[in-house]
């Protein structure tokens, strides 16, 4: 601490003084020159003055009344000396304290030249020594400017006018005129800046190292007593920021340790609390852990059509937004943890702004841990591969939900096209990298797996297909099945929701291909290729010691009387007043089931009509895929049920049903988790739904009633929410009825079951459970040793399948 302030001290020093010399340099330079210019100024005025008389003297012919006119002229002793010169250098007269000009020849004298020859005037500074007991100095030593450096010396100003007689030069007024006054008022300046520049840096030395202590040694000394409490348990992250204000980099950088040590001592604890409980809940950390170790020196590719970062405009500037999805909670630990690859379509219309020359960025933006690389899709390719075959044919042939899937040869071709160049951009990403795993997302990309073990046939390959299977015949709809399914045998392992989706696949296998299905260990193998067929429960993640950035994240509590301020709030906010809240929470799809639950609402109002300004359903609708025209005639349906429900049974200070049709972030969902008596999650087909997992793990108040759709994946884990099915009306509105007159015991051993099954099954432990049996994965090998392609020889191209 002393050395550093001895080299602040120093460094002051030595930079004051610098920049204070120089300032005083060119401060006494700008001096010096402003007094020569007015001294030049003034002798050039006294011999304008002169000129004309003396000029008439001369050519009087009276050269022997020069001298006393030249005393006549000078009439106050500290004007300059004055002398004048004939054409040949010869001294005709001269005035002032003394006279030694006499002596000086024309030849030594160098400033008469130009007044003499060419007519013009002509002057200068000269340093002349100083003769002992004279005043004046020899005019010889003046002219010939010779400086003995030895001797004391004065500083002179010498100036020559030339006299006429008409056209004609006739001599020379020469006036020598005391500068040392210039020297003197230079030297003076010099002595004030040096007492001035003393003084300021005394001054600033003694304020900088007050302001030192009080503004960084006192802040950094509390800080550091912060950091300490912290470790020590003893101390919060927002109490250290506040020490960090003046330095916002700085406070950003330390408070984000602070923050990852806090997430640390809570995961130690939470461990160590569950080996005492002989618990084995997954988290982030466990997952990171298990994958890094199963993984070894491999590494990890993830595949998806959507990005967990992507850079959007808002207004005038840009943000780097997490798009809504659980898959991003669940891949990046892993992610972390290997530094992996995450390949998706980059959608932001800033996305490209982002990225290096191989579309690359490292990702999270405050903290980067892995490489994500974006796919830069055109809007045909988007409109034929995504909304088109994707969502207007596999999504609707995958439920059943009583849409008819559209199939056009455009759309399977932009779609053969975009996997395709998926493929090659894996490729690339995997070049140079031995032992890759490359985990593909959802029915967007049932091609990728064989074309990726086509070409790098040492990679472990798996998917996870997000949406139902549906039955063989339901299948057979698809005019390419059988290039869909080969696509998916390309993987090693392929995932699904539940054992039902994984049973429709097996037999839709054995309808359309020639392959070897194996029941008992659901397998299935083609062309020497085995596939392993296994359900894994997507689930949402449970993290209990997580620290909570979002806005709304003070409205996640287990406290009774906080949960019902917060209900009063949000009613308050939504401008309503209602005794129970029913929440529903869904993108704007047909498969959801939105007009059947508000029907059921409206039956509810119907059959007991004392609910009228005590109950308020809520249904919060995401939009999406707007473009689609069956997406665009739900969102009129439901409009226009919602009108006509509330139409049919508002009063002036209640409203039986709010719609709210935006994109809410994960804090304000839970908001409403928390302050919804009943969560209604009626799909009338869905793989898993997370949005009844979400509404548990919201729920720390251990409150709350679950109505789930039987013909959800989710209802099978969840056996204690009050199942229904979503098509019969009248049931559902009696579940509702149901669920509001429960018994608070009832509610609570209900919710109790279902968190733990949440907690025991979350999305680390899905994560985990895919990867642990992907890398299991025995690779097939030739006689070299080296992995074999399913069909033993390397394609010629990506797009190239074998059926």
């Amino acid at each position: 601490m002393h050395f550093f302030r001895l080299r602040l001290v120093a460094a002051l020093l030595i930079g004051i003084t610098v920049i204070s010399l120089g300032s005083t340099y060119f401060d006494v330079l700008a001096h010096k020159l402003y007094l020569q210019q007015d001294l030049k100024r003034r002798s050039q005025w006294f011999g304008a003055g002169l000129q004309a008389q003396i000029e008439r003297e001369m050519a009087i012919g009276s050269p022997e009344e020069l001298p006393g006119v030249l005393e006549h002229l000078r009439q106050y002793a500290d004007q300059p000396g004055l002398a004048v010169y004939d054409t040949q250098g010869k001294l005709l007269a001269a005035a002032g304290e003394t006279s030694p000009l006499k002596n000086i020849s024309a030849g030594t004298f160098g400033l008469l030249k130009h007044p003499l020859n060419d007519g013009k005037e002509a002057s200068a500074f000269v340093r002349v020594p100083v003769n002992e007991g004279q005043s004046f100095p020899a005019m010889g030593s003046v002219m010939n400017r010779g400086v003995n450096l030895l001797r004391p010396t004065r500083l002179w100003y010498e100036a020559a006018i030339p006299l006429h007689n008409g056209q004609r030069t006739i001599g020379a007024l020469v006036m020598v005129a005391n500068a040392e006054y210039i020297r003197a008022d230079g030297i003076a300046v010099w002595r004030r800046s040096f007492l001035r520049i003393a003084a300021m840096v005394i001054l600033i030395v003694v304020v900088t190292l007050v302001m030192v202590r009080w503004f960084l040694f006192q802040p950094a000394t509390r800080a550091a007593e912060w950091l300490r409490r912290l470790r020590q348990g003893k101390a919060d992250v927002d109490e250290g920021a506040k020490e960090f204000a003046f330095l916002l980099p700085l406070a950003n950088e330390v408070t984000s340790i602070a923050e990852n040590l806090t997430r640390a001592r809570a995961a130690a604890e939470a461990e160590a609390r569950l080996r005492d409980a002989a618990e084995h809940v997954w988290t982030a950390d466990r997952l990171a852990v298990h994958v890094r170790e199963r993984l070894g020196d491999g590494k990890l590719f993830v595949v998806s059509n959507r990005e967990p970062y992507m850079h959007v405009r808002k207004g005038k500037e840009t943000e780097c937004v997490v798009p809504p999805s659980g898959l991003v909670t669940a891949i990046e630990p892993v992610l972390h943890a290997c530094d992996g690859t995450w390949v998706a379509h980059g959608s932001g219309n800033q996305d490209k702004a982002f990225v290096d020359e191989h579309d690359r960025l490292r990702v999270p933006p405050e903290e980067p841990r892995y490489t994500l690389r974006r796919v830069w899709l055109s809007e045909e390719e988007e409109a034929g591969y995504y909304e088109g075959f994707s969502n207007e044919g596999l999504w609707p042939l995958c439920h059943i939900a009583h849409t008819r899937p559209i199939f056009r040869a455009s759309d399977w071709n932009y779609y053969q096209r975009v996997n395709a160049k998926f493929a090659e951009v894996l490729v690339e990403e995997m070049r140079g990298t031995e032992r890759p795993v490359v985990f593909v997302q959802d029915y967007h990309f049932a091609l990728l797996p064989a074309m990726i073990k086509k070409a790098r046939p040492d990679a472990r390959v798996a998917i996870f297909w997000h949406i139902p299977w549906p039955n063989a015949e339901a299948f057979g709809i698809c005019p390419w099945q059988g290039q869909l399914l080969a696509g998916l045998l390309g993987a090693d392992v392929i995932g699904f929701h539940i054992q039902s989706h994984c049973n429709n696949f097996m037999d839709t296998v054995d309808r359309v291909l020639e392959a070897r299905t194996d029941r008992e260990h659901f397998t299935i193998r083609r062309h020497g290729h085995i596939s392993e067929v296994r359900p894994f429960p997507i689930s949402v993640a449970w993290d209990e010691h997580t620290v909570e950035e979002e806005p709304y994240a003070e409205f996640e509590t287990d406290d009774p009387d906080e949960i019902q301020a917060t209900s009063y709030q949000l009613k308050r906010d939504l401008g309503i007043e209602t005794q129970h809240m029913v929440l529903g929470v869904d993108r704007m799809d047909y498969t959801k089931g939105i007009v059947e639950r508000l029907l059921a609402v409206e039956q509810l109002l119907e059959d007991h009509p004392w609910y009228h300004e005590k109950l308020t359903f809520v249904q919060i609708a995401a939009p999406t895929r707007a473009r689609i025209p069956s997406y665009a005639l739900l969102r009129t349906q439901v409009q226009e049920t919602v009108a006509r429900i509330n139409g049919r049974f508002e009063t002036s200070q209640w409203k039986p049903v709010i719609l709210i049709e935006r994109q809410c972030s994960h804090a304000e969902v839970r908001r409403y988790y928390c302050a919804a008596d009943i969560c209604l999650v009626t799909s009338l087909h869905d793989g898993m739904n997370l949005v009844a997992k979400e509404y548990l793990a919201a729920r720390k108040d251990g409150d709350g009633v679950l109505i789930l759709s039987r013909f959800t994946g989710a209802a099978q884990e969840l056996r204690d929410a009050l199942l229904v099915n979503p098509y019969d009306i009248v049931q559902v509105a009696e579940a509702i009825h149901t669920g509001l007159e429960m018994s608070v015991g009832e509610r609570r051993l209900r919710m109790e079951r279902m968190r733990h099954q949440v907690k025991e099954h979350n999305v680390y432990r899905w994560a985990a459970a895919v990867l642990t049996d992907v890398c299991a994965v025995r690779l097939a090998t030739d006689a070299t040793g080296y992995p074999t392609s399913p069909q033993n020889h390397t394609p010629d191209s990506l797009t190239e399948l074998t059926y």
